[in-house]
């Protein structure tokens, strides 16, 4: 049997995490005050109302060990591992799992950079996870989730862009005209990189930009298999947020809270937008 391993950033629902039989390793937060694993540690609200407190976060990703402890019960059991993580270029979360294969000396584990993370890292997983469940090898579930890369996309909103300075991710002179001239920046997750899309002019009008972002993807690739909306602990605009683009969209749109290692570079207020494409 085949099981499907993959790390805190797919941020699965908690109906998903009671649904499916998927191991899940945490990356870390760290801060003055202690260092703890996503999710597990710290909890989303924990985390949002220490930030808003005005804690300072780092993150980090997981430990060869913590890849060796996740693996190692899983193969003593017999069953093969298909590991699907956060981007190499975001984390060096795939790294830490390569390391721990080799750790192991096994040849029952395949590793997959799934150049993405969030809501596009948990389409991928679940593919694996629908394919494993069917009966494809590790090799067939691996090209699988790879022709699925050229259809899924994820654009991003934080409002506030002060922690992707602090993080490196934008640099301070881009920082400085946007914030002059109030603009919003629009990020795009592209071949795993979180690049620059386009600016927006207001908040409501970059939302709105969102939602164009995907009306107009929509018709260039024969429409969608799916589509969700991401928030921070901007709880209520992210269900008007859905609610606008279920109305705009005309289908059914769910909604996922990122959790604290994303939200440590896009804030406490941020929206996303995702999805499948039915073309590549």
């Amino acid at each position: 049997m085949i099981k499907i391993v993959t790390d805190s950033t797919a941020y699965f629902s908690e109906e998903e995490l009671n649904k499916y039989d998927i191991s899940i390793v945490p990356l870390y937060v760290s801060s003055e005050k202690g260092i703890y694993k996503e999710r597990v540690d710290i909890s989303d609200e924990e985390f949002y109302r220490r930030l808003k407190e005005g804690e300072v976060f780092d993150r980090s990703q997981p430990s060869t060990n913590d890849f060796v402890e996740a693996y190692k019960p899983i193969l003593e059991k017999g069953d093969e591992i298909v590991s699907i993580h956060i981007s190499a270029a975001l984390s060096g979360t795939v790294n830490a799992a390569n390391a721990a294969k080799t750790m192991l000396d096994t040849d029952k584990i395949t590793i997959i950079d799934s150049k993405s993370t969030s809501v596009n890292l948990l389409y991928k997983v679940l593919r694996a996870y629908e394919l494993a469940q069917n009966n494809f090898t590790r090799e067939e579930i691996a090209a699988e989730v790879e022709r699925l890369y050229p259809r899924v996309f994820g654009f991003f909103l934080p409002i506030d862009i002060s922690l992707l300075i602090k993080g490196g991710r934008v640099s301070h002179l881009q920082g400085r005209i946007t914030t002059a001239l109030k603009m919003y920046f629009i990020l795009h997750l592209n071949e795993g990189r979180i690049d620059l899309y386009k600016f927006g002019r207001t908040r409501h009008g970059s939302k709105e930009e969102l939602i164009k972002i995907a009306t107009d993807m929509k018709q260039k690739k024969g429409g969608f298999e799916r589509v969700d909306t991401i928030y921070s602990a901007n709880i209520e605009e992210g269900e008007e947020f859905r609610k606008r683009v279920e109305d705009v969209l005309n289908m059914p749109v769910k909604k996922y809270i990122i959790g604290p290692v994303l939200a440590s570079h896009l804030g406490s207020e941020s929206l996303g937008i995702s999805f499948i494409t039915k073309e590549a």
